[in-house]
């Protein structure tokens, strides 16, 4: 199932088992507390929060924020220094204008929040640094290609 590729990449044959392998590289993941997610649809990006969320103990199931833009999962616990984390689901938004009437930038300034971004591209330019660059690769026989830049 897992293919180490280097401390900041692996390869995963089934983005259902995902968890064993982010746990191996949770430390790297949780440095930012903002992280970018670029992948395709249907790449696995809700599945990886999913993963990450039931891993840093979360009291709901992540579910997909496609029409509710952003979903808060707050944590049994606190793990290191984050209260909950935040999904966002940036796909249906058309410019930045319409991101920042949303309020949604809000949670990006927190530090509490471990802040997940899909389709990050239009609020890029307002995520300040430093963040963690996510992308998700499909490769043959569905397997995936994880990399992470912090």
């Amino acid at each position: 199932m897992l293919k180490p590729l280097n401390s900041k990449s692996f390869i995963v044959s089934d983005v259902n088992k995902l968890g064993t392998t982010i746990a191996e590289h949770l430390p790297g993941l949780l440095k930012n507390h903002v992280i970018l997610i670029d992948a395709p649809m249907g790449a696995g990006k809700t599945t990886f929060v999913s993963s990450m969320a039931a891993l840093m103990g979360s009291m709901l199931t992540p579910s997909s924020p496609t029409f509710s833009i952003s979903n808060e999962y707050p944590l049994a616990s606190p793990v290191n220094g984050y209260h909950q984390i935040v999904h966002m689901d940036l796909y249906r938004f058309g410019s930045i204008d319409e991101i920042l009437q949303s309020g949604i930038e809000d949670y990006l300034y927190d530090v509490k929040n471990l802040v997940l971004i899909e389709w990050p591209e239009l609020i890029e330019p307002i995520v300040v640094e430093p963040f963690t660059r996510m992308t998700i690769e499909v490769k043959e026989n569905h397997w995936r290609k994880f990399v992470y830049l912090n």
